[in-house]
């Protein structure tokens, strides 16, 4: 049978088109808060929170949690504990021994942890996911309750990539042994500002 034929019955076996379901999201409404949720749900994944109050306490904070790391991009705005000039870099090769990129989220996502990040908040795309550790800032009044909410929000950016992020790298093997960093940073926190 050639080719045509068999496209021609495909085409008519189709089904016909149907509209999606409304969806309420109020069924996925969690009582307990939205922060408590999105901590509770980034700490099951293996990230970690910091409550903070003022930006001016980051560098105190980066200093006391990452004491070795040498190599930092601040690409966020007041907080000037990065040692890499960032109108230096060209390419993402200039950055594989990056210990520690602190970026800006948009929002957080109570129901599973997740933070969403553009590359409006940082120069390159590569620099949340090369770094061996991420700290991402996010303020505690932008966090929405689930993936409903955080969909409904990217109407409302322009810029050309973004991605959601939730806890560290981690994979498992066939044995079922979980490596943390395996493809990415070791580790993530969240410096939450309320």
């Amino acid at each position: 049978m050639s080719r045509d034929p068999i496209i021609e019955k495909i085409r008519n076996a189709k089904p016909p088109d149907s509209s999606l379901p409304e969806i309420d999201v109020s069924r996925f409404s969690d009582e307990s808060g939205k922060a408590e949720t999105f901590i509770r749900n980034l700490e099951s994944v293996g990230g970690r929170v910091v409550h903070i109050s003022s930006r001016r306490e980051i560098s105190p904070q980066i200093a006391a949690l990452f004491p070795d790391a040498k190599e930092i991009v601040s690409c966020v705005e007041g907080v000037d504990c990065g040692t890499i000039d960032t109108g230096k870099i060209s390419s993402a090769k200039e950055l594989e021994k990056l210990d520690l990129a602190i970026i800006e989220a948009h929002f957080g996502v109570a129901e599973n942890g997740a933070v969403w990040v553009t590359d409006k908040n940082f120069f390159h795309r590569s620099i949340p996911f090369i770094a061996a550790h991420v700290v991402v800032v996010l303020q505690q009044e932008k966090i929405v309750e689930n993936m409903h909410e955080a969909c409904a929000r990217l109407n409302e950016f322009h810029e050309g990539y973004g991605v959601f992020i939730s806890g560290p790298s981690k994979t498992a093997d066939i044995e079922q042994s979980l490596v943390i960093g395996a493809q990415g940073p070791l580790s993530l926190t969240v410096f939450l500002e309320y």
